[in-house]
């Protein structure tokens, strides 16, 4: 069975071909990504975890029914993979992990009272695969961590909770946790409170993007390998034969 995988920040590449050996991977997905390694590699399975979004367009829905209509299993976590396996479930795209799980119900615990919905609670920003993609931290990760903080009494679920909504007000670009922690005290959160927070997230911080990526990773290990069955008519429409035409490569000589 082969299975591409498309990952950037998320997790490690070396990580992931340790947790599925023979996995070809590929990096963040795009607009064309879905087709192109259709053709380059023929997978069984494709398994989204990271997508580019601003500097290209994101990958279509569409191609990812294509692949589906084509009898390739899809299957999505931690970030972009997260939202779209959400979207397309109902057309068997396969979602795994905490995050995939808020953007199916629209909540994450234990923020039940903010919508979770906004393709900006996995964004981040990031710079080369080359250098490791050094970026700011997801909201997703902020709010597991929060989560987790409140569970071992270093901060109360008041503060949990106010700290999750100046996160959610931070642009994405520039989350991290001392510019959420230096906003948090200039808005007059308790000091005390705060310097707890600070000591306990070298060690406490939850990475829960990639501990959703690992969990999909490792459950690809066991993946039925017999090809998807789709249960939706695809339609060719001229947009989608656009598309295609755009990305076919000329001949080689």
């Amino acid at each position: 069975m082969k299975v591409c995988v498309f990952l950037g920040p998320t997790l490690p590449a070396e990580d992931a071909e340790r947790l599925l050996p023979g996995a070809v991977v590929l990096p963040p997905v795009r607009h064309g990504d879905i087709v192109r390694a259709m053709d380059d590699h023929a997978p069984d399975v494709l398994a989204v975890i990271d997508g580019f979004f601003e500097q290209t367009p994101a990958v279509w829905h569409k191609e990812i029914l294509w692949a589906l209509s084509a009898g390739i299993r899809v299957h999505g976590a931690a970030s972009m993979g997260a939202l779209r396996a959400a979207e397309l479930e109902p057309f068997g795209m396969k979602g795994a992990g905490r995050i995939f799980e808020a953007y199916k119900t629209g909540s994450f615990a234990p923020f039940e009272d903010t919508p979770f919905e906004d393709d900006d609670e996995v964004a981040v920003s990031h710079g080369p695969a080359e250098i490791g993609y050094p970026g700011s931290v997801a909201l997703t990760d902020i709010r597991a961590t929060l989560a987790a903080a409140c569970e071992s009494k270093v901060i109360d679920p008041a503060l949990r909770d106010r700290l999750a909504a100046l996160a959610k007000g931070i642009f994405y670009k520039d989350r991290r946790y001392d510019e959420l922690l230096s906003r948090a005290r200039s808005a007059g959160a308790g000091a005390a409170a705060l310097d707890r927070l600070e000591g306990w997230l070298p060690e406490g911080a939850v990475q829960q993007k990639r501990l959703d990526a690992e969990e999909l990773l490792t459950m690809l290990r066991t993946v039925n390998a017999a090809p998807f069955e789709p249960r939706f008519h695809f339609e060719h429409t001229t947009v989608w034969e656009a598309a295609l035409q755009s990305l076919e490569r000329p001949a080689q000589e």
